[in-house]
């Protein structure tokens, strides 16, 4: 986060020295263009930045992790976000390699949200019945919005 406000102050210097050169390269300009075109800048690289997170984070994933639900929510105070919502969160799961028994298998399920560290939590997916359980000493078997998902993921 601290390298994301580096690079929106520097986008700002650069948008302000932008507008500078046309203003002095042009003399009719008002003295307001070059806060006004820093101000701008930083905007605009705040919101390349949310729009192309999700991608950059997925494709840092490692091979085996498929993302299995994205949530894109539009916010009054982002009105460009009601044309096209960025994904800020979305989950992840890992077919675990080595703990295999019969059709239940182990995964983990990462959870990722913009700005914040990414969770994880290690579940089991029984691959005839379609359903999931959290990895506990008595597993509470049953489906989510996410499990068709998952047991597509984790049992190909």
């Amino acid at each position: 986060m601290f390298w994301e406000l580096i690079a929106t102050i520097l986008a700002g210097f650069m948008a302000a020295g932008i507008a500078l050169s046309f203003r002095l390269l042009f003399k009719k300009l008002p003295r307001w263009i070059v806060p006004a075109a820093a101000g701008l800048g930083m905007l605009g690289f705040q919101i390349y930045s949310e729009y192309t997170w999700f991608d950059h984070t997925r494709s840092r994933l490692p091979d085996g992790v498929s993302v299995v639900a994205t949530h894109a929510d539009p916010a009054f105070y982002k009105p460009w976000s009601y044309f096209r919502a960025p994904i800020l969160h979305f989950v992840a799961v890992e077919p675990s390699e080595n703990a295999e028994a019969g059709n239940i298998k182990r995964a983990n399920l990462y959870f990722f949200e913009r700005r914040m560290a990414a969770h994880h939590a290690p579940i089991l997916v029984d691959c005839q019945n379609k359903l999931q359980s959290d990895f506990s000493q008595s597993p509470n078997w049953g489906q989510t919005p996410m499990t068709e998902d998952i047991v597509r993921a984790v049992c190909q």
